[in-house]
């Protein structure tokens, strides 16, 4: 198997388009005012795959090492796992995380000075959730704080954070639009935690879902499907965002289709699904922006 291959299946670089949409969204806001710096824009990316990254492989190694993952959970039938299609072992994983954060951590810092201070306090943010969500006894992730931590680590820390580095300072503008965004990002994984219910009660591990009936799950996921969209429409009647960004509205018929499909049945691959209509949705944000 080829570096870049093996690169894209230890660190899930299929989900990277989260962190994309976010800092391309915020970067975009930046640029109304004056001109970006594209080379920032670059390494703001860099440094988002790389926590991205981080965040993911640790993620894996730690719900291995609590044997939540097993070669016939859910997570490693969908997609192929690290460990289990020997790619590394259990330790090379943990070692290839903490290189990721290391080198995010360098240039995190380097961003930070090139900056100012309040990007080292978005840094820091962004640091605990990526290392708390599964770290600790007991992670976000397990006390059904996941969503909640990756709808602030893609919404407003990762948004103000690129923000910040093109401008200097932080924008109430940046936050609110960053909200529909996050929400996406945490349906992801309210999508992910949706199919895996029945492993996750039997591991011990409350996510949202755990704690709610199948039929109230899947009604909060609707409605917090829908959210998004009534977001952006409040968001224009507020003059934060023009009404090109109705634009969105085209990716409400896969939203609807997708609402659909979980009402009939959890597919394995719910949160991949998901992503697509958060990519979709976030695409064309972006693309109004610059309408």
């Amino acid at each position: 198997m080829k570096f870049l291959t093996k690169f894209f299946v230890i660190t899930r670089a299929w989900s990277f388009t989260m962190s994309f949409v976010s800092v391309s969204l915020a970067t975009a806001i930046a640029a109304e005012d004056t001109k970006i710096a594209l080379s920032l824009y670059a390494l703001t990316l860099l440094g988002s795959f790389l926590i991205h990254g981080a965040a993911n492989t640790l993620n894996d190694y730690l719900d291995l090492k609590n044997k939540i993952d097993s070669p016939n959970s859910p997570t490693a039938l969908y997609r192929p796992h690290p460990v289990f299609t020997n790619i590394l072992t259990p330790h090379q994983l943990l070692y290839f995380s903490l290189t990721l954060f290391f080198l995010s951590l360098v240039l995190g810092i380097t961003l930070a000075i090139l900056s100012s201070m309040w990007l080292w306090f978005l840094i820091l943010a962004g640091f605990l959730i990526a290392i708390f969500y599964t770290a600790a006894p007991r992670g976000f992730k397990y006390i059904a704080l996941g969503e909640a931590a990756v709808f602030l680590a893609f919404g407003p820390v990762l948004m103000e954070g690129a923000y910040c580095i093109q401008r200097g300072y932080l924008s109430s503008r940046v936050f609110w639009i960053s909200i529909p965004v996050g929400i996406w990002v945490a349906l992801v994984l309210f999508a992910n935690n949706l199919r895996d219910v029945g492993s996750d009660l039997k591991c011990n591990i409350k996510t949202i879902p755990c704690l709610m009936s199948k039929t109230g799950a899947l009604k909060a996921f609707t409605i917090a499907s829908i959210v998004p969209y009534a977001l952006i429409c409040i968001l224009i009647f507020a003059n934060i965002l023009r009404p090109a960004s109705l634009v969105v509205f085209l990716s409400l018929p896969f939203t609807i289709k997708l609402i659909k499909d979980f009402h009939n049945n959890i597919p394995m691959d719910s949160d991949a699904r998901t992503s697509k209509c958060a990519l979709a949705f976030g695409v064309l944000l972006l693309f109004s922006l610059f309408s």
